[in-house]
């Protein structure tokens, strides 16, 4: 049974308004609040990320604000283990637009149920997708229908 995102996350209505800031030479930055432009798509994909891809991160499980040690050590702990598993990634800074508010991700090239399945254990409510041209978010911790990103009006 699908519930309201919000009821668990009170951050969920800003998830669509999220600037994503890519670690890449030179940095690559798209606001989801519009659709990629086909510069920054290529910027992508000379970087790694030109295929299906997930942004997921460590941080503040369930919603719930934890401390910086805290989110820092789940982060390492994420960046291992994708790193043991055989994955490269890239960190990406998940952004307000105002930059008040940052978290620390990764994208990685995976299996989309395979992100799901880790960011349901690192107990997040959702991740973003990229399916090659667009990116979306789809819930993890929480069953919830896939938001296609922009949203549209």
């Amino acid at each position: 049974m699908k519930s309201a995102p919000d009821a668990h996350d009170p951050d969920w209505p800003k998830y669509p308004e999220t600037i994503l800031i890519f670690a890449t030479n030179p940095p690559v930055e798209i606001d989801l609040r519009a659709t990629p432009s086909q510069n920054a798509l290529s910027e992508l994909s000379a970087a790694g990320l030109g295929k299906p891809f997930a942004i997921m991160t460590a941080f503040d499980p369930r919603g719930e604000n934890l401390s910086p040690e805290e989110n820092r050590r789940r982060a390492r702990s994420l960046e291992d283990r994708l790193g043991s598993a055989g994955y490269s990634f890239v960190a990406v800074d998940c952004c307000s637009p105002d930059r008040s508010h940052c978290e620390c991700s990764v994208a990685v090239v995976m299996p989309q149920e395979t992100a799901i399945e880790i960011a349901r254990e690192l107990e997040q409510i959702a991740i973003f997708w990229f399916d090659g041209q667009r990116f979306w978010i789809v819930g993890a911790a929480l069953a919830t229908d896939p938001l296609m990103l922009p949203r549209s009006s």
